[in-house]
């Protein structure tokens, strides 16, 4: 069962390894990060989109951008969201666990 979206107010600017992996995804992968960014931020995601929270995460939450990949972000007391990984679904998982946040 999916958890209620969250009301996302704003993104933080990417920094870091999430910067960077957002720079090696392709284009059609771009735009799908941007639609569920937008989507966050509207409060018009879908339930195909399988937002969940991440056990083990405080505050962290995956999103699926298709069948494969998942953008990983962390929402914060303030309403707005900190990304943290963004690839396919073990990969992003993976930096999620060991970014720390």
């Amino acid at each position: 069962m999916s958890a209620p979206t969250p009301q996302v107010k704003a993104f933080e600017q990417p920094t870091g390894s999430f910067a960077r992996s957002v720079k090696r995804l392709n284009e059609p992968m771009k735009r799908q990060l941007a639609n569920v960014m937008d989507e966050l931020l509207n409060g018009t995601l879908s339930p195909g989109r399988r937002y969940e929270k991440l056990a083990g995460g405080e505050n962290h939450y995956s999103v699926r951008l298709n069948q494969s990949y998942r953008f990983v972000f962390m929402l914060l007391d303030t309403g707005n969201a900190k990304p943290i990984a963004v690839g396919p679904h073990d990969e992003a998982y993976r930096r999620a666990r060991s970014s720390g946040t």
